[in-house]
């Protein structure tokens, strides 16, 4: 009789046990990879093929870029802080991203990180407005 206490305690303590590290490393799971979040991020679109190897089919970066996309390559959004997986949920980005490839895009979407990586499933996509340097004009000038 003892030795079936016995056991059926270190089963208990064992289930515990292994409930308690599983808690622990999904908290520590999400602590690592933040919540999901709307964000609007600008930077130029890629496929991750011509990008990352450097063999651009032709001298037409655009239009290498373009029909890599639409083939099915997996694009990105090159950011200051590094690249982007683009998706658009099970639809892909062909129709909304290749128009835009090789270009500055503004994407807007909700952006995903775990393991180090980022993905934006994107909401919409437009081609970013160009930074205008204003000319500060001088008051002393009478021409």
């Amino acid at each position: 009789m003892r030795n079936k206490k016995s056991i059926r305690n270190s089963v208990i303590v064992g289930a515990v046990g292994i409930m308690l590290v599983s808690v622990l490393s999904i908290a520590a799971d999400q602590e690592r990879n933040p919540p999901p979040r709307d964000v609007t991020m600008t930077g130029k679109i890629v496929d991750l093929h011509c990008f990352m190897t450097d063999k651009f089919e032709s001298s037409d970066k655009v239009k290498c870029t373009r029909d890599c996309i639409n083939a099915g390559v997996p694009a990105a959004l090159e950011t200051e802080d590094g690249l982007v997986l683009i998706g658009q949920g099970p639809k892909g980005v062909a129709r909304t991203i290749a128009p835009l490839a090789f270009e500055t895009a503004e994407l807007k979407g909700k952006l995903y990180e775990k393991h180090g990586l980022r993905y934006i499933d994107i909401t919409s996509a437009k081609l970013a407005k160009p930074e205008v340097e204003l000319e500060e004009e001088d008051p002393w000038d009478d021409e």
